[in-house]
């Protein structure tokens, strides 16, 4: 048997159309820790999550279904708490899923999931 390949590190890349507007929304709101990269900006969030948020792309913006996964401890009082500061969420009207009360969903494979708009 062929063991499969595991990953070490996932860290997506992001295609900005102005960093500055990403970088206020990735730290600012999300309270995640940023750092200059070699052409772009790294936003650090726990677990050793890394998103890289690239400018120059001519395609950025233009993905119909990015998904970038964080994972928190508490989803409900992370979704009540990015809220507050102004992040956005998808709602029942965006979603093929059932959502409650916080717009958290039950039905990804036992994980409960929210699913936020960045810039």
């Amino acid at each position: 048997m062929v063991n499969r390949p595991t990953a070490m590190h996932i860290a997506p890349v992001i295609a900005v159309t102005d960093l500055d507007r990403a970088r206020e929304f990735y730290e600012h709101r999300l309270g995640l820790d940023g750092a200059e990269t070699p052409g772009g900006w790294a936003a650090s969030a726990d677990y050793g999550t890394v998103l890289n948020l690239l400018s120059g792309v001519p395609s950025a913006g233009s993905a119909d279904w990015p998904v970038a996964t964080l994972r928190v401890d508490d989803v409900h009082a992370t979704v009540r708490a990015l809220r507050s500061r102004g992040v956005p969420f998808l709602g029942p009207d965006d979603l093929p899923f059932t959502l409650d009360d916080d717009g958290v969903s039950s039905q990804q494979a036992g994980r409960k999931v929210a699913w936020m708009r960045d810039p």
